[in-house]
C-alpha cells in the first residue's frame, strides 16, 4: 500500500513540477515575446492580466512540488531522521533541493512578481513608449527578464539534482 501511495505522490510531484517550471518558462519564453508584438497599451493590459491570472496558479503548483517532495523524501522515502539528512548523499541532495525549491518559489512570489506588477502598473513608462520613447520601458522589461532568470537558474539546479538522484 505504501508503494502505491509513493507512486501516486510521485506522479503528482512530477505533474506539479511540469506545471510550475513549464508554465513559468512558457510564459517567459513563449507568451512574453509573442505579446511584445502588440501595441503598448494592449501589451500592458495583457501582461497585467496574465501575471495576475497565472501567479497564484504557478505559486500553488510550486508549493505542491515542495510539499510532495518533502513527503517523497521523508514519510514515503528513505529519510527517517535528521542524521540521514546530514550523513547520506540522498539526504544532502534532498535537503539541497528543498532549499533551492523554497528559495526559487519565494523569489518568484516576493521579488519577481512584485517587480513585474510594478512595471505593468506604471502607466507613465507605457505612455512614453506609446508616444515613441520606449527606452525606459525596455530597460524595465529587461530588468524583469533578469529577475526572472533567477527562477530559471533555480529550476535548472532542481532538475540537475533530481536527475543525479
Amino acid at each position: 500500500m505504501l508503494l502505491e501511495w509513493r507512486q501516486f505522490i510521485l506522479g503528482v510531484h512530477i505533474l506539479l513540477a511540469i506545471i510550475w517550471v513549464g508554465g513559468v518558462l512558457f510564459v517567459g519564453w513563449g507568451v512574453f515575446p509573442a505579446a511584445k508584438t502588440l501595441a503598448y497599451n494592449v501589451q500592458r493590459s495583457f501582461f497585467l492580466t496574465l501575471m495576475r491570472f497565472t501567479h497564484w496558479f504557478f505559486t500553488g503548483a510550486g508549493l505542491g512540488v515542495i510539499v510532495t517532495g518533502i513527503l517523497l523524501g521523508t514519510l514515503l522515502g528513505p529519510i527517517q531522521s535528521w542524521e540521514q539528512v546530514w550523513q547520506t548523499t540522498y539526504g544532502n541532495t534532498w535537503f539541497t533541493a528543498l532549499v533551492i525549491g523554497v528559495v526559487t518559489l519565494i523569489w518568484g512570489v516576493v521579488i519577481a512578481y512584485r517587480q513585474a506588477i510594478k512595471v505593468f502598473t506604471n502607466t507613465s513608462i507605457w505612455q512614453e513608449a506609446s508616444a515613441g520613447s520606449p527606452r525606459k520601458l525596455n530597460k524595465a522589461l529587461f530588468r524583469i527578464a533578469l529577475t526572472e532568470s533567477v527562477e530559471v537558474i533555480g529550476f535548472m539546479l532542481l532538475i540537475y539534482l533530481m536527475i543525479s538522484l
